[in-house]
């Protein structure tokens, strides 16, 4: 303990800017109020602080309150009130050092308590989930991630996991059907559930509180049949004619090439050899590399295409193009179709293919969807020479319509 061989003295600004320091800590105690006193260390830091014996009495252990170094924050008169406040706690039967290592330890659990909480928010569960699971296996994962950005972390994003109850559930779904659709209130529903599924997995104190029932429409109701007619494919055609690039050549190669919206949209240009586009196993739905026949229709499209940078449709050279719905509304307004979405492109190009004589298993190749059955698993032929006739037929039948 410092020594306190000084007599008291008045602390005032005065007296402690005086104070010097000497080669080991000191303690000068205040001359009218007994136990306050400064410490002055080697170093000339000078901390206020109550000296007192508890229990009172002679037989008490000394112990000392710490005040606070003396500043600008700190005065000697503000710190001789904090001590006469802390002798009064010893007035009262309360050890103040004691009594502030319990707020310490009380505030240190608290803290603890609220870093466990914010670990278990929905918004810290949704960030891991998609980082470390849709991310790395699913090729849909910006779509889980922009769900669940968009519908389900405004409301939820602050609030534990644990306390999402039922009702909670019920109450987003219900709000997502009024504002848009039942359809969409299911999607958003099947984010949700795979994500609790997933933390379920991972934390055995979590239960999901989703159960059986809670879609919004049957499955027979939420399965598209939306098929383009001769009509409306001829006025979307000769509409996409008019539209200038990224967006006009961009939904016709859905229709010719009958891939996937986002497949299309991050084509790049290296992926093309000649009359073959390569659409790489890390990008493709089904883990597997695709390769498309470019029929000369599609290659006719690519040729008049500026080359801006790596991607073939590109907004602005950097990245693959974007805002799909607003360029779909713009596209809906000059051709006149409606009540149509860019995946039913690929479901009108399966059903032409079919008209035009093509068999299921190769149309189903062209649109690169599993085999099912041994064929799926052994049979490893390319297929490129079938689904180039398979494309080249679509493009002619398209042909056929818009003319």
């Amino acid at each position: 303990m410092a020594s306190s061989d000084q007599p008291p003295i008045k602390l005032t600004k005065r007296v402690v800017d005086a104070l010097a320091p000497t080669d080991k800590d000191r303690v000068i105690f205040d001359a009218e109020l007994p136990g306050f006193g400064l410490k002055i260390t080697p170093s000339g830091r000078k901390v206020f602080l109550v000296q007192y014996r508890y229990p009172p009495g002679r037989t008490g252990r000394i112990r000392r309150y710490t005040i606070g170094a003396y500043g600008e924050s700190l005065t000697p008169d503000q710190a001789r009130n904090i001590a006469v406040q802390v002798k009064g706690k010893l007035a009262h039967g309360i050890d103040p050092v004691t009594q502030r290592e319990l707020l310490h330890a009380e505030a240190a659990r608290a803290a603890q308590e609220k870093k466990r909480t914010m670990a278990i928010t929905v918004e810290a569960i949704a960030t891991t989930f998609v980082a470390r699971h849709a991310k790395p296996r699913l090729r849909s994962w910006r779509e889980y991630e922009r769900m669940l950005r968009d519908y389900v972390l405004p409301d939820w994003g602050s609030r534990p996991i644990t306390e999402i109850q039922r009702s909670d559930v019920a109450t987003l779904l219900d709000a997502i059907e009024e504002r848009r659709s039942a359809a969409l209130a299911d999607h958003v529903l099947a984010v949700i559930r795979k994500l609790f599924n997933w933390h379920a997995a991972r934390d055995e104190r979590f239960h999901s509180p989703l159960v059986k029932g809670m879609t919004r429409t049957s499955h027979t109701a939420r399965a598209r049949d939306r098929v383009l007619s001769d009509a409306e494919i001829r006025a979307l055609w000769q509409s996409l004619q008019q539209i200038p690039y990224p967006f006009g050549p961009f939904v016709q190669l859905l229709l010719l090439t009958a891939q996937r919206r986002d497949e299309v949209a991050h084509m790049r240009w290296r992926e093309i050899d000649r009359d073959l586009w390569t659409i790489p196993r890390e990008r493709y739905k089904n883990g597997r590399a695709n390769t498309v026949p470019l029929t000369e229709e599609v290659q006719s499209i690519l040729a008049a295409l500026p080359r801006s940078g790596e991607y073939v449709f590109s907004t602005i050279g950097r990245t693959p193009i974007s805002g799909f719905s607003k360029a779909k509304a713009g596209i809906d307004r000059t051709s006149g179709v409606t009540g149509w979405r860019l995946h039913d492109l690929r479901r009108t190009a399966r059903s032409l293919m079919s008209r035009a004589g093509i068999s299921g298993e190769i149309a189903e190749r062209v649109l690169g969807h599993t085999i099912p059955g041994v064929a799926g698993i052994y049979d490893r032929h390319d297929y490129v020479l079938e689904k180039r006739d398979a494309l080249q037929k679509l493009a002619a039948e398209i042909t056929r319509i818009v003319a």
